[in-house]
């Protein structure tokens, strides 16, 4: 589903962390998805295997399901029927519901939309905090975190196999696909410079905000 704009339920999604921005690679092209966060993790099928082999989740098992019966389920209910996402299945996964694409002019609109004169001064507390361990203000501390849950949270390339993220306390790379290389960590260079949307000139780039840990 094409973005057009990103309405006020979907910033709300944002900002409380349920939906993410993604990056993904494909066939040579470039994409902006957001969509809920545990949709970007590559092969549910591995948790859903565990989950059914692993006595200590029959709790879960709804009443009247085999097991059998559940894992079908389950695999039925993820991300519009699609637990594994592969190269092969991703334009689906794309052009479906869940899956929303958004342009980099559209995400760059978003991201700078709350301006009212603080970005620069937080850019600069930022970069002054990275380099000298300076307090930041604490009334910017609120636009720091909410820029920080605009920024992309996945970074997915099917051309080269390589699966990251920046999403604290989860360990998606773990189910990344079968010969992909997957990692928890800083994706900001495998990012194009002309898809940064939170950068906005020489002074002003906000990928900062993802080195502070009190979120």
């Amino acid at each position: 589903m094409n973005l057009e704009q990103i309405s006020s339920d979907l910033r709300e999604g944002i900002l409380k962390r349920e939906e993410c921005i993604g990056f993904f690679v494909h066939s040579s092209s470039y994409y902006w998805i957001i969509d809920w966060e545990a949709h970007f993790n590559l092969d549910q099928a591995k948790n859903i295997e565990a989950m059914c082999e692993n006595p200590q989740y029959r709790r879960f098992l709804p009443k009247g399901l085999t097991v059998d019966q559940w894992r079908v389920k389950q695999r039925q209910d993820f991300r519009e029927g699609i637990p594994t996402l592969t190269t092969e299945v991703f334009p689906r996964y794309r052009d479906g519901t869940s899956a929303k694409v958004a342009n980099t002019n559209l995400l760059r609109q978003e991201f700078f939309s709350e301006d009212l004169g603080q970005y620069a001064e937080l850019s600069m507390h930022m970069e002054n905090s990275i380099s000298f361990d300076t307090i930041i203000p604490e009334d910017l501390i609120a636009l720091r975190t909410r820029l920080f849950s605009k920024l992309p949270k996945f970074y997915i390339n099917y051309d080269r196999k390589i699966f990251m993220h920046i999403v604290r306390g989860r360990q998606y790379e773990a189910v990344a696909l079968d010969g992909w290389w997957g990692a928890q960590g800083d994706f900001e260079h495998m990012i194009p410079t002309s898809h940064r949307y939170w950068s906005r000139s020489m002074n002003e780039d906000f990928w900062a905000a993802t080195n502070f840990s009190n979120f």
